[in-house]
């Protein structure tokens, strides 16, 4: 598959959330026809190994979601802060 490029300038949304009593934000800006392109993760805590893993595992989602993945075929295949993150955008969406 060919990785399907964002616009420079895009609109993004953030929002904060709780995985295993530990605090995480996450940014995400969808492609022009509203599907998921994009998962940032920050931890309370930057540098800790959970903000670290959480971010990581969000820029390999980004990636995926490029390469025609879906954001639920993600979420089902994982645990963790990038799983619950993305069940909170699965709530969000019509």
């Amino acid at each position: 598959m060919i990785r399907q490029r964002l616009p420079d300038r895009r609109g993004s949304v953030r929002f904060s959330f709780k995985h295993d009593g530990a605090l995480y934000s996450a940014t995400l800006s969808k492609f022009p026809d509203g599907q998921l392109a994009e998962i940032f993760i920050d931890g309370d805590k930057p540098d800790s190994a959970l903000a670290v893993h959480a971010n990581d595992a969000a820029v390999l989602a980004s990636l995926l979601l490029q390469h025609g993945v879906t954001a639920a075929a993600i979420r089902h295949s994982i645990a963790g802060p990038l799983a619950t993150a993305l069940a909170h955008v699965e709530e969000r969406e019509p």
